[in-house]
């Protein structure tokens, strides 16, 4: 199979020829893993490599994003907190802003941004110097030997990700309540066991892994149809963060949604 869109005849031809590229590519992908893994051909060895590289490359922006984040979080819940008089209910909005939402987001952002354009640079590079051509005619399975450890990798970090991100941040809210704030500890940690649930925690490691395929499927896919030499990478490379970016808070969205109907709010009429 050699991967590559028909010519377009417009614009809006041009964008249905990638969403249904992307939507085919990603169904065949997404088949390609449980038949790999049942006939014990996965990459394992490349998949480790893979999810080596993606966690050195994003664990340190992550954690230098969620870090101003922590701060601005705890900068407005202490200042309307205190307006309101409930400044001990500070713990509750941290558990809901950061391991509800802006942990998995932190995540979203990057692996579409730094993984997902490091897999497509990578991928497009292989293109434009014909070794994907090579591998398809020596009958290798591109699909089980280059994508599918980039999905795992992609996946395993995103979670693993999060869960850092996500107690990089309540560490960050909790000292600056207490040591500038100068807000109770106690009062943090009650308010946020109380209202924190295990099931928002469960939801954002699903968010998360959702990203990090989303992500990995987009990148893919526009390295593996990268053309035009250098230039042709770096414009995939350009459309893969983008597309990522659109695509995984239309994910965020979704399934933000599903969980309020699914898990109802504490407190809320059920």
């Amino acid at each position: 199979m050699t991967y590559g869109l028909p010519a377009a005849r417009g614009p809006f031809h041009d964008l249905a020829l990638q969403v249904g590229g992307l939507v085919a590519f990603s169904a065949r992908a997404l088949v390609a893993a449980p038949r790999a893994a049942v006939r014990g051909r996965l990459p394992l060895r490349e998949a480790v490599e893979q999810t080596a590289f993606l966690a050195r490359v994003c664990s340190g922006p992550a954690l230098l994003l969620m870090l101003p984040i922590g701060v601005l979080i705890a900068v407005s819940v202490g200042s309307l907190a205190a307006r309101l008089g409930a400044g001990g209910y500070s713990g509750a909005v941290t558990a809901f802003v950061v391991v509800g939402q802006a942990a998995a987001l932190v995540c979203a952002l990057m692996l579409a941004g730094v993984g997902g354009s490091a897999i497509c640079a990578d991928l497009g590079s292989r293109t434009i110097r014909e070794e994907i051509e090579a591998l398809e005619t020596m009958g290798i399975d591109v699909i089980e030997r280059l994508v599918l450890p980039r999905i795992i990798a992609a996946v395993v970090v995103s979670v693993m990700l999060c869960a850092l991100v996500t107690l990089a941040g309540v560490l960050t809210c909790l000292l600056y309540q207490v040591y500038v704030q100068h807000q109770s500890s106690g009062a943090f940690l009650a308010t946020f066991a109380q209202y924190g649930r295990l099931s928002d925690f469960t939801t954002a490691m699903i968010k998360a892994a959702a990203f990090g395929l989303t992500s990995a499927l987009i990148a893919s896919f526009k390295g593996l149809h990268a053309k035009g030499g250098p230039s042709g990478v770096a414009d995939a490379v350009n459309e893969t963060v983008v597309l990522a970016f659109v695509v995984v808070f239309v994910v965020n969205t979704v399934l933000s949604q599903l969980y309020s109907v699914i898990v109802p709010a504490p407190g809320a009429y059920a």
